[in-house]
């Protein structure tokens, strides 16, 4: 075995720069340090990344709710003169219910996963009370179109369902709340487009 033996020959004081020389004892020379390797060039910030990320699940979020209390707000109410013309209002009334409920749970699933659990919370909650009041309007329409022309018993019960529906689907209107507890959720429900009143 080859014992080396380190020793200090100058410094140079005004750079602060040491210089060392080994003195080896028959052994062969040490092999010439590899120089390091280029530090790679960093990567945009996480923080960032994920408050864009956040902003824009945000702003779908919002758009789902939106496009549904737009699209509720433009339902007809049912009316008619005859037991078979309020039937047949009411069952359009519920087919439009359903179909608006529908797009909204479709557009709740088509978001992409959160970086925020809080995100995934809220969205479940709200596909939850969506899923309950499109089955519910679907439910009520099927039974309403089965039943007889002059069923007044179906029409009623046709607009409970109706009711029932918007009973869950009015629960779930204001996604900023549903976000609250979630600091990184509200800061970007405050840039969200589609998050402005």
């Amino acid at each position: 075995m080859c014992a080396a033996k380190k020793t200090l020959t100058g410094i140079l004081g005004a750079t602060g720069i040491a210089l060392a020389t080994t003195v080896l004892a028959g052994c062969a020379p040490d092999p010439a340090p590899q120089a390091m390797p280029a530090a790679p060039s960093a990567p945009p910030s996480p923080s960032v990344a994920d408050e864009a990320a956040t902003v824009a699940w945000m702003n779908g979020f919002c758009g789902s709710v939106k496009d549904f209390i737009d699209g509720n707000n433009k339902m007809q109410t049912s009316g008619g003169e005859t037991i078979e013309a309020i039937k047949k209002n009411t069952s359009d009334q519920l087919g439009y219910y359903a179909t608006i409920l529908g797009k909204t749970v479709d557009g709740l699933n088509a978001l992409p996963a959160s970086p925020i659990a809080a995100a995934e919370k809220a969205k479940k909650e709200f596909l939850e009370k969506y899923t309950a009041a499109h089955d519910k309007a679907t439910k009520a329409k099927t039974a309403l179109d089965a039943s007889k022309k002059d069923d007044t018993a179906a029409q009623g019960i046709a607009v409970e369902g109706l009711i029932a529906a918007q009973k869950d689907a009015h629960s779930a209107l204001d996604p900023v709340k549903a976000v609250l507890d979630s600091p990184e959720l509200t800061k970007a429900s405050a840039t969200a487009q589609r998050c402005r009143p």
